[in-house]
């Protein structure tokens, strides 16, 4: 069996992203894959088992890349009272959209290949999701509506990636709109009245 070299993992995730960027996660195939790399086909079989685990492989790629992003300890940090926590929540998918646009698009054509609802970290239904405890406790707490976290998930992820594609696309520069337009326009979807 050939040792797996990480790198060619990596240049073999760049491809399949840049395919569902061009086409759609529906236009992956190993066959594009292998050819974009310069390999061949066998070869995308030593690192991924078929086209669902490349696709996998990107989605689990790209939210890695947000939560390596996010201030986990600032979010779970009881001693900040949650509207400023989830201020800060909105924040950091806000600065990382703006870094990289086409991660959310990325995840976004994932999750709808999948039929799944768009949140920006997996596993909403996870009691361990810190940005679900978070949500959850300020439901709790009647700071926002009493309606599914996966949902507030939603106008958040929603909200910032078509912001943020408006910006890339050229619709309107990065600066007409500031953050604080943008949370306000999530807050007041949010907050319980």
């Amino acid at each position: 069996m050939k040792k797996k070299d990480m790198n060619k993992q990596a240049k073999i995730q760049d491809a399949v992203a840049a395919i569902i960027l061009a086409e759609g996660p529906a236009g992956v195939s190993t066959t594009k894959v292998a050819k974009r790399v310069g390999i061949a086909q066998s070869n995308v079989y030593l690192y991924f088992k078929n086209k669902q685990a490349l696709i996998d492989s990107v989605y689990a790629r790209e939210t890695t890349r947000i939560l390596s992003t996010t201030d986990i300890a600032r979010l779970s940090d009881a001693t900040i009272d949650l509207s400023t926590r989830i201020r800060g929540y909105v924040q950091q998918v806000y600065d990382y959209s703006l870094a990289h646009p086409d991660s959310l698009t990325i995840m976004q054509q994932i999750k709808a290949l999948n039929g799944q609802p768009m949140t920006v970290l997996p596993g909403v239904a996870d009691p361990n999701n810190i940005v679900v405890k978070l949500l959850t406790a300020a439901v709790d707490a009647q700071v926002i509506k009493p309606l599914p976290v996966s949902l507030h998930m939603g106008v958040v992820f929603s909200t910032i990636h078509t912001h943020t594609t408006n910006i890339s696309q050229g619709r309107y520069s990065a600066t007409q709109y500031s953050f604080d337009d943008i949370f306000q326009l999530i807050w007041d979807a949010m907050k319980r009245n």
